[in-house]
């Protein structure tokens, strides 16, 4: 007898992947910026978690609209599409704040 009760369903899972790979991704930056004095390990850990958050959020919201629309190929494609694109946007418009607060 087999116990599903304990499996993760695939926004969980794309939630936790997203969570991971934003915390890699930030992670990398903030170490830069933080070797090189830009800023303290404190706001390097906080912008590590909030980055993480925002992936993670991202993901897992993209993957309940895919699982909504599944059966429905062109929803589908353009829930995935949707998703990617507030992905690109979001690290554009981080990246703009990171160069407004280093203007200053």
């Amino acid at each position: 007898m087999s116990n599903n009760s304990d499996r993760l369903n695939p926004a969980s899972r794309a939630l936790i992947a997203g969570a991971l790979v934003g915390a890699t991704a930030s992670g990398v930056e903030q170490w830069r910026r933080y070797q090189s004095g830009e800023q303290t390990l404190n706001q390097a850990t906080s912008k590590v978690l909030i980055d993480a958050t925002k992936a993670g959020l991202i993901s897992g919201a993209a993957m309940s609209v895919a699982n909504a629309t599944a059966g429905r190929p062109v929803l589908t494609l353009l829930a995935v599409l949707s998703a990617g694109a507030a992905g690109l946007y979001l690290l554009d418009a981080m990246k703009k704040g990171e160069s407004d607060e280093t203007a200053e």
